[in-house]
């Protein structure tokens, strides 16, 4: 096969999935508690009186602004955790779905539910260093 290796993978050796896997940049994907924390701001402009607004201004659906609102339901110590993760995988890691079902649930439970969720986290991240 013939052409340039990609990810700027420097080798004559046949180039592995594993090769391919390790040499691809990490994306950090957009934070939920981001998006959900600019829906709140623009909620509270006063020309803005209704997450239909909202929506239409993002071009999304009414019940998406309200989900996302929802994920700052979560406690605050949750919140200052996940906009504090540095490490791209970590913060991959935390998708609006997993965020989700942890806002539906108490205080004292969505802190050990978290907790055990970073630690599966950091786990997955070391298999795939593993890898």
């Amino acid at each position: 096969m013939q052409g340039q290796p990609p990810y700027g993978i420097k080798t004559n050796e046949r180039i592995t999935r594993r090769i391919l896997r390790e040499a691809k940049p990490k994306v950090r994907r957009p934070s939920p508690i981001e998006q959900a924390l600019t829906y709140a701001r623009v909620l509270n402009e006063p020309s803005v009186v209704s997450k239909s607004q909202v929506a239409q201004r993002f071009g999304v659906s009414r019940a998406r602004v309200t989900q996302m609102l929802n994920l700052l339901d979560l406690d605050d110590a949750i919140l200052d955790q996940l906009t504090s993760i540095e490490d791209v995988g970590e913060h991959n890691f935390f998708t609006e779905h997993r965020l989700r079902g942890l806002a539906v649930l108490d205080g004292t439970e969505q802190l050990s539910e978290f907790n055990r969720l970073r630690q599966e986290s950091r786990r997955e991240a070391r298999l795939v260093q593993a890898l």
